[in-house]
């Protein structure tokens, strides 16, 4: 026991010879380090990626606002049954008319049987082939100030689109994808009410409308709505739709185009589901309708979206990755201006500094 204490007094005694020989040793424990506080530097870049972050939430506020009222708004709702021929009204809110869309009078071999399936179908029908000279003339005709949009559209899908949505907000009627085989003509007079707008779309997943099929009343205010944002969508998308095509093509003229459109007419309405835009899911649509989903306009980028669009986690993964990558490349870009501008403005102050040492000796 004594040994034990006196090593204990040992240490206590080579402790004390410590601090005498380095008086600034402190007390233990030691402190602990302090945080410096971050510099203007550090802060204003926080506050331009805080900025960027919102303006970003801001943009997307249509389409999280479309995923918070889809099922307000596009759950399927309509059931329609099966009858052997239309009945005869004296008065029709939409007009028996059949839209398709070509490039040209040639149909491609691909779609040949499916657009004659149509012409059969609806053989009491007005058929209008809207080919890109046809359209165009329409369009110059009837909506002049869409000419600039239409001829800058950098894929022709985009203007199979805009034409369907123009044609049917002027004439009505139905609309049908060349990709599209009839069965038999859908019961149009079941979705037609007393009110003077009626409208009929598909419910695509995971959320909004298809541009597949439509159905419409003229001058429906959905349609409205669409030819009036398609030159503001084109306006957002041209400069990057080379970059991300499928989803530049989606945004500006494709279904979440319509989705979104539809949507902005809908929040005006007094209540949701609104009698003027009914929905129908695929399932009711089989007995009349087969989608052959050719897709032909797809790229790489739409095929890989495709392939993901099941994978919830891998799109979570992408997503942060996403946003991480895109606030370190900004910062460093940032970070690069800054530099920049620091050293121009330090130059600038040197050369006025040694101008105003020159004038001051010329003077003195």
């Amino acid at each position: 026991m004594q040994s034990c204490f006196g090593r204990l007094a040992g240490y206590q005694r080579l402790d004390d010879q410590e601090r005498q020989q380095d008086p600034e040793r402190g007390c233990w424990p030691p402190k602990r380090p302090k945080f410096t506080k971050p510099g203007w530097t550090t802060t204003w870049f926080i506050l331009v990626d805080l900025a960027l972050f919102g303006l970003l939430l801001y943009s997307l506020r249509d389409l999280f606002s479309l995923l918070r009222h889809n099922k307000e708004m596009f759950s399927p709702h309509v059931n329609v049954t099966l009858q052997d021929q239309e009945p005869v009204h004296s008065s029709r809110q939409i007009p028996r008319i059949l839209h398709q869309t070509c490039k040209n009078e040639t149909i491609p071999e691909m779609w040949a049987e499916s657009q004659q399936s149509c012409l059969k179908a609806y053989s009491g029908f007005e058929y209008k082939l809207w080919t890109d000279e046809r359209a165009r003339e329409f369009l110059s005709s009837e909506y002049p100030w869409f000419l600039e949009t239409w001829d800058t559209y950098p894929f022709p899908i985009q203007r199979a689109d805009a034409i369907r949505y123009f044609v049917l907000h002027h004439y009505g009627g139905i609309y049908l994808d060349m990709d599209t085989v009839c069965h038999k003509p859908f019961p149009i007079d079941q979705i037609e009410t007393d009110r003077k707008h009626n409208s009929l779309f598909q419910a695509t997943k995971p959320t909004g409308i298809t541009n597949d099929i439509m159905i419409s009343s003229a001058r429906h205010p959905a349609f409205a709505s669409a030819i009036s944002r398609l030159p503001i969508n084109h306006r957002i998308t041209r400069f990057w739709a080379w970059l991300l095509p499928y989803a530049a093509i989606m945004f500006s003229t494709g279904p979440l185009f319509i989705s979104l459109a539809t949507a902005a007419y809908l929040y005006g309405e007094p209540s949701l589901p609104s009698p003027t835009v009914q929905v129908i899911s695929s399932t009711n649509l089989k007995p009349y309708i087969t989608d052959l989903q050719t897709s032909t306009w797809y790229r790489a980028d739409a095929r890989v979206l495709k392939w993901l669009a099941n994978k919830p986690l891998i799109w979570f993964v992408l997503g942060i990755v996403g946003v991480v990558g895109g606030v370190y490349l900004l910062n460093k870009v940032l970070l690069l201006i800054y530099r920049v501008l620091c050293y121009m403005l330090k130059t600038m102050g040197w050369w006025v500094l040694k101008a105003a040492r020159s004038v001051y000796k010329k003077v003195n």
